[in-house]
């Protein structure tokens, strides 16, 4: 298996799905899962930002031909089904269904056209950026496949290659909390449970100790330690590895540094 990482970037006023991005930063979108086909292409994807960028994106999907994955400047006439499954403040997961029809060349068609079936595809979205991620059976075709997304580009869009290599990604986002050690799993579910993490909090380090029959100081390393590992998992969905380890070990020479001061 091989991974495939790429990157389109937006000027404003060419996507109108992509300027709700630009126009408010701090929302981000994210595939949750993605089918693909050669007759059309249904996903789920969360969305998080403030409700005025939410309500601007209902109205964007809402359009019955919208191509959310298209970057040329085909004539795309599509069947289109989108509907929020889930809702709550400043977040949303959606459900859609696009069609591929006539002349309409998403991304993921483009995808199996020079690579072959067996695509799988996550998205992310934040500001001017939608970064691609392909996982997909060999390598084969990846470059005709980058040279067919810099022909299709319509003015005002930028496609830069970014990584193809072994499927990293892929295998450290099937990473899931049951894999991190036994006892630290133990040392932060009891703190969820018991509302060490609420604010302010229902129980102090030295209570949850007790009540776990731990020393203060093995729960704080368990806890420090599981910590460490949830949040460069997250980073790492945001920045990639490298930025994420980066970014860690940045922080790690702050607090060296202010602990000797």
């Amino acid at each position: 298996m091989r991974e495939f990482i790429f990157t389109i970037d937006y000027d404003r006023n060419v996507d109108p799905l992509m300027d709700v991005f630009i126009d408010h930063p701090e929302t981000h979108s994210r595939s949750i899962a993605c089918n693909v086909t050669d007759d059309g292409m249904w996903r789920l994807e969360r969305v998080a930002g403030p409700e005025a960028a939410l309500e601007r994106l209902d109205e964007v999907f809402d359009s019955p031909v919208q191509c959310t994955e298209c970057i040329g400047t085909r004539d795309c006439i599509t069947d289109w089904h989108y509907e929020v499954i889930a809702s709550e403040a400043g977040r949303r997961t959606v459900y859609s269904y696009r069609s591929e029809a006539g002349d309409c060349h998403s991304i993921p068609r483009l995808a199996i056209e020079h690579v072959g079936q067996g695509v799988l595809c996550e998205t992310e979205r934040r500001g001017s950026r939608c970064e691609w991620r392909l996982l997909l059976c060999s390598d084969d075709g990846v470059d005709d496949l980058f040279s067919a997304l810099e022909a299709e580009l319509r003015p005002g869009l930028t496609v830069e290659f970014r990584q193809l290599g072994e499927p990293a990604y892929w295998a450290d986002e099937a990473v899931t909390l049951a894999e991190l050690p036994p006892e630290q799993q133990a040392a932060v579910e009891a703190a969820v449970d018991y509302g060490y993490y609420r604010t302010p909090r229902d129980v102090s380090l030295t209570e949850l100790a007790d009540r776990l029959d731990v020393s203060r100081s093995t729960l704080q390393y368990r806890l420090q330690r599981a910590e460490a590992w949830i949040v460069r998992s997250f980073v790492t969905r945001s920045m990639g590895p490298v930025e994420a380890d980066e970014a860690v070990a940045e922080g790690s020479r702050l607090r060296v540094g202010r602990s000797g001061v």
